[in-house]
């Protein structure tokens, strides 16, 4: 610790003084020593901040610890010594700063041992000194002190500001305390290093790769789980955007809701390094939020932080604890992705409540009943950027399920879409669902390309938009690079049963049946929705040649077009055309009552080898634009087409490569 100077003061509180210390205060957290250290910079400006607003008694190491730290005010100190330790850091920082600062000072910090209350000295020099006359450091205790010292435990703290004068008389004296200073910076450090590896801290610089697990929700009321998993989806999201860090996506986090499973086992099987838990409690309008970083390798906590807010306010608090947690493990977040973390987002609370609603009738696969719930979201708070994304994607997924007429849904769709791009160009699933819409609606493959990338500048760790990228890829016939997009899609995604489905389809298109398969026994090991399998299940058995099991997994589907269209083709491949016409009927009649099903009518034609009649119904899917032409540069089910001169001029109207 530095001796202060002879001829310096106490600093006086007065408000010029106080902007000194201010500005002395950014220069010193802003300096090489305190670099990369951002947790001693805030430890440092805390305590700064309270003692300069007199808030004397908020320096105790239980309220530090509460407040920096996210420690419930009563934990136990004695066994708990993270603020001990950041303060012996800081105090470390501060001798380092001041032997190797040469600039002339007008205030001094000191944090001295056995308080947290800071000390301003004021320089009064009126010359300069010769070197022989500059003061050094006051020696510090043998080293048999120095653990006393890192591991204090401070009773009363200090009073603020007191100084105690102390001046070597003679040179030897200098150069003794200048030897005793080194060593015991040289053994506090060496302390600090041994505590913070066996408490876990140093392993942190090793985080790269992080899982949120499911928000614990804590009102007692199950009914409020859609508010919980919102704020996990929402922080996974914020997380996503840190380029330098692997986040796993929601769908395979959320599968470990109410689990008994071990953290280090849910980390071994997600394949990442630390883990963040927490929980949510909401009352009223006020909501807290609690969560802790946690080391996968030693099950020990990094960090923990308790926030509380408004609703208006909450889901900006996602950023804040992504930017926290980036900080605390030395992950660099760039200017550009800082600023998109830190963007203002007040959303009214009920429109808040409505878009969360929806968005667990979207992960539950209802987008019927989402759109209710965005639509009065939208009325209540026009601006909402992401309940126009949530209702653009509710929309394309009416129509890709032929749940609704194509022209109309993704009409919807790409209004939607740029509406919310209109609000929060920073929001990667308004560009998703342009892209979606560009491809659907308007068959234009070079803007579909530039909003997926620009969705993943946004958000690279996003499984849904590399699953989104992987599909463009299938269907301009670049397979290689559509299969390689969905194994980095499945990193991200490693225990859904939906990403294997994803990437089984990848091997589908790509005639690679056997692994086709192999994906899709994969994700029977995993929790799925009845309806999720039967339709890859049934076009791989088809390519397989085999008939019977594609046939009955097309009829777990019931009388939608689309499988109707592939059950017709199967049974036209099996010679028995009396149902593939049969089909046909059906999907006529489908076409009638809601423009969904001329595709699928070109498919069974094609299994029965009627190219004119399949070609027919091409024609009239192109008069609509319909959906399942944006298939047809890979569909097996067309390939008896593909040698006809015929089936170029349509891959060329549907602005495809040939």
């Amino acid at each position: 610790m530095l001796t202060p100077d002879p001829d310096s003061k106490v600093a006086d509180l007065n408000p010029d003084n106080i902007g000194l210390i201010r500005a002395h205060l950014q220069e010193v957290i802003s300096s090489s020593t305190f670099a990369g250290g951002k947790r001693a910079q805030d430890f440092l400006r805390l305590v700064v901040e309270h003692s300069l607003a007199g808030r004397i008694d908020n320096l105790r190491e239980r309220m530090i610890g509460a407040e920096m730290f996210g420690r419930p005010i009563d934990y136990d100190t004695a066994n708990d010594a993270v603020v001990r330790v950041k303060a012996t850091e800081v105090r470390r920082k501060l001798a380092q700063y001041y032997l190797q600062s040469k600039e002339p000072r007008t205030i001094r910090i000191e944090l001295p041992s056995g308080t947290y209350v800071p000390t301003f000295y004021w320089e009064s020099r009126k010359e300069p000194q010769k070197l022989d006359e500059v003061p050094v450091p006051q020696p510090s205790p043998p080293a048999a002190e120095l653990l006393a010292i890192s591991e204090e435990s401070p009773g009363e703290q200090a009073p603020a500001h007191i100084h105690i004068n102390a001046r070597p008389t003679h040179r030897s004296r200098h150069l003794l305390a200048g030897l005793l200073t080194g060593l015991a910076l040289t053994l506090i450090a060496v302390y600090v290093v041994i505590h913070m590896r066996s408490s876990g801290f140093l392993s942190k610089g090793e985080i790269h790769s992080i899982a949120v697990l499911p928000l614990q929700n804590l009102s007692g009321d199950a009914h409020q789980d859609y508010f919980s998993d919102g704020m996990t989806e929402e922080l996974i999201a914020d997380l996503g955007q840190i380029s330098a860090l692997s986040v796993i996506s929601r769908t395979s986090a959320m599968s470990y809701k109410n689990t008994k499973k071990t953290l280090p086992e849910i980390a071994h099987e997600l394949g990442v390094d630390a883990v963040v838990e927490g929980s949510v409690l909401r009352e009223g309008n006020r909501v807290r939020i609690t969560a802790q970083l946690i080391d996968a390798k030693t099950d020990r906590h990094i960090w923990a932080r308790n926030y509380v807010r408004d609703l208006t306010s909450v889901l900006a608090l996602q950023g804040e604890m992504a930017q926290a947690i980036a900080d605390e493990i030395s992950i660099n977040v760039t200017p550009q992705e800082q600023a998109r973390l830190a963007r203002a987002r007040r959303i009214e609370p009920a429109a808040q409540d409505d878009y969360l609603l929806a968005v667990e009738r979207l992960n539950s696969g209802d987008p019927k009943d989402a759109i209710g719930y965005l639509q009065r979201a939208i009325g209540e708070d026009p601006n909402y950027a992401q309940a126009h994304a949530a209702l653009a994607n509710s929309y394309g997924w009416m129509g890709e399920a032929g749940w609704m007429p194509y022209a109309e849904a993704f009409s919807h769709q790409k209004a939607e879409a740029l509406k919310a791009i209109e609000l929060d160009d920073a929001l990667p699933a308004g560009h998703v669902e342009l892209a979606n819409a560009a491809m659907n609606l308007d068959w234009d493959w070079n803007t579909q390309e530039k909003e997926l990338k620009r969705a993943l500048e946004l958000n690279p760790n996003s499984a849904p938009v590399l699953w989104a990228y992987s599909n463009h890829q299938e269907r301009l016939g670049r397979l290689e690079d559509a299969i390689a997009e969905s194994k980095l899609a499945l990193q991200l995604d490693p225990v859904s049963s939906r990403a294997f489905i994803d990437s089984a389809f990848s091997y589908y298109f790509a005639r690679q049946y056997d692994e086709a398969l192999a994906q899709m026994h994969r994700a029977s090991t995993l929790p799925q929705s009845p309806l999720e399998a039967p339709f890859p299940l049934g076009d791989i058995y088809a390519e397989k040649g085999m008939y019977n099991e594609a046939i009955l997994q097309f009829q777990k589907l019931g009388p939608a077009p689309h499988a109707l269209g592939h059950m017709g083709n199967v049974y036209a491949r099996m010679g028995r055309s009396a149902e593939a016409l049969e089909i046909i009927s059906k999907l006529q009649d489908s076409v009638r009552q809601t423009g969904v099903g001329r595709y699928e009518i070109a498919l069974v034609y094609a299994g029965l080898g009627k190219k004119d009649e399949a070609f027919s119904a091409l024609e009239s899917s192109l008069a609509t634009r319909d959906k399942g032409l944006t298939y047809l540069k890979i569909d097996p089910c067309l390939d008896p087409l593909r040698s006809d001169p015929r089936f170029q001029s349509f891959l060329h109207r549907v602005g495809l490569p040939s």
